[in-house]
């Protein structure tokens, strides 16, 4: 009997340290992951994206890099599959039906219509967004805290009074600037009011033409010119976003200095920026759907905004447009960054 008792708990402990050393396998390099849906089985990720925009592709970037900082290798730990509607709703209509019939770990939408369109029609999937300037506006919720209970996501809402403050720094005699607006996209609506309401309160006129096309954001870029805008003070949604160098040219052709809320523009020819972090964003929401693969419920997880927010200027781009860079920009901004001459970097 003795030697009965000494076998089984002989048994029990080289089972044991089998077990150990299973568990330890699998969650190698997933600190931040309590358990897998299922024993020996990848996470089933889909990303959603409604139009080819930088916005977009920075935030999946970021989404990206929040997997990796958690060491989660995309073959071995989970799987990504990208849509893209390509701007065009039914399009959309047609991922959401066939991301729809499918079940995922998670869903990553990155647009205001995205997000709309898979919250009415995903109800049991879990979806965590990005890229959404007024998750509110967009009908995804009462509050940041009282929202859909399958749906959380981080807001990309810009910095209005911010850019406003700094184009009123470079240009302080200035009264009329412009913007082009996609009326379809409420995203693109809560924007131009907000931009509206900045303006205004620096005594400032903001003239808003509408396109709903990629042609029609050329000639409402004219149009504007047209009406004798000082600055362009471009928002940023999936069009414009997507149009952006037919806007930068009509402001370099026309000595209109261009500014933004999209940091990459920076590149086209912007004289500055006062940007939200789409890549931050990524990071932010890739961080809270690690959350969610971990165990936590959606409902449970306020939106918030993404934290970060650049201040940069180019000196390349002031000096076409013949602006002189006051002191008092950089004492305003601490933090704003320069970016140099081509030539001098």
């Amino acid at each position: 009997m003795k030697s009965f008792f000494s076998g089984i708990l002989a048994l029990f402990i080289v089972s044991a340290i089998l077990l150990l050393s299973d568990i330890s396998n699998r969650e190698k390099g997933k600190d931040a992951l309590r358990q897998k849906p299922t024993s020996g089985t990848m996470f089933k990720l889909a990303l959603v994206h409604y139009v080819d925009s930088p916005n977009s592709e920075d935030c999946e970037k970021g989404i990206r890099k929040a997997l990796a900082d958690k060491k989660l290798v995309e073959g071995v730990d989970f799987s990504l599959k990208i849509f893209n509607a390509q701007g065009d709703i039914a399009t959309l209509n047609s991922i959401a039906e066939s991301v729809g019939n499918e079940t995922w770990d998670l869903v990553f939408a990155l647009s205001t219509p995205t997000t709309q369109l898979f919250a009415k029609k995903l109800q049991g999937a879990k979806i965590v967004f990005t890229n959404v300037g007024d998750p509110q506006a967009a009908g995804l919720g009462k509050s940041y805290a009282d929202h859909l209970s399958n749906l959380c996501g981080i807001s990309t809402m810009s910095d209005f009074d911010g850019l406003i403050k700094l184009v009123q720094t470079l240009h302080p005699r200035i009264k009329c600037v412009g913007t082009v607006f996609t009326p379809v996209e409420l995203n693109s609506v809560s924007f131009k009011n907000n931009l509206d309401i900045s303006a205004k309160k620096q005594g400032i006129k903001l003239v808003a033409v509408p396109a709903n096309s990629a042609t029609e954001v050329l000639d409402a870029a004219n149009s504007l010119v047209a009406q004798r805008i000082e600055a362009f003070c471009q928002i940023s949604d999936n069009l414009t976003g997507s149009s952006s160098a037919a806007i930068l040219k009509v402001s370099h052709d026309s000595r209109i200095p261009y500014y933004s809320f999209v940091t990459p523009q920076m590149k086209q020819g912007a004289v500055a920026v006062c940007g939200r972090d789409y890549f931050e964003a990524g990071v932010e929401a890739g961080q809270m759907g690690i959350e969610i693969l971990s165990g936590t419920n959606p409902a449970t997880i306020p939106y918030r905004n993404v934290e970060k927010t650049n201040y940069i200027i180019s000196l390349e781009a002031a000096r076409f447009f013949k602006i002189v860079v006051p002191d008092q920009v950089f004492k305003t901004f601490p933090t704003l960054t320069i970016m140099k001459p081509s030539s001098q970097k």
